[in-house]
């Protein structure tokens, strides 16, 4: 083999080792706790400080819990948790029983964007959840505000999930 074929044949094989080398995505890549304080306000003028959190706890390889707390302004807040599904590279989230703005299912995708955690309901049909001046279209949080949760936190919100879903 001429000297060129081999090196083209040898920087083929470390492409495709480098393609085929990579890991699957897993609900474990979007492992984490995210807060964001800030102030809000209301009508009355008042000022008060709030914070929002995402939490996301795998089960598994394919699916995980989550629980997404969000606060607005006057006081309104969106609370919603589950078990979502990974699609690709995404955590998809679905509830047939509460139906949003155009009558469709909930469905809530969450997902990483480079350096942001990012969430979107698609069109508001995740409504159901949330307060007047609520909503879970186009939420984001920076990456980089991550935190790892311990096994012990790990368990209660997986504990706290399961004990609220069996409430009638």
């Amino acid at each position: 083999m001429k000297p060129r074929r081999r090196a083209a044949a040898f920087c083929l094989l470390i492409a495709g080792a480098a393609l085929g080398g990579a890991a699957a995505p897993s609900a474990y890549d979007l492992a984490g706790r995210w807060t964001h304080r800030f102030t809000s306000g209301d009508i009355s003028g008042a000022r008060f400080r709030v914070e929002d959190k995402v939490v996301i706890v795998p089960v598994g390889r394919g699916r995980a819990v989550f629980d997404i707390q969000l606060n607005f302004f006057n006081g309104h807040q969106c609370s919603i948790s589950g078990t979502a599904g990974l699609e690709v590279s995404r955590l998809v989230y679905r509830d047939s029983r509460n139906l949003g703005e155009n009558g469709t299912s909930c469905r809530l995708t969450i997902w990483r964007d480079g350096a942001r955690l990012r969430w979107d309901d698609g069109e508001g049909s995740c409504r159901a959840y949330c307060g007047a001046r609520g909503g879970l279209g186009e939420g984001e949080m920076r990456w980089s505000g991550r935190r790892t949760l311990s096994r012990t936190e790990q368990a209660r919100v997986i504990a706290e999930y399961e004990r609220n879903r069996e409430l009638p």
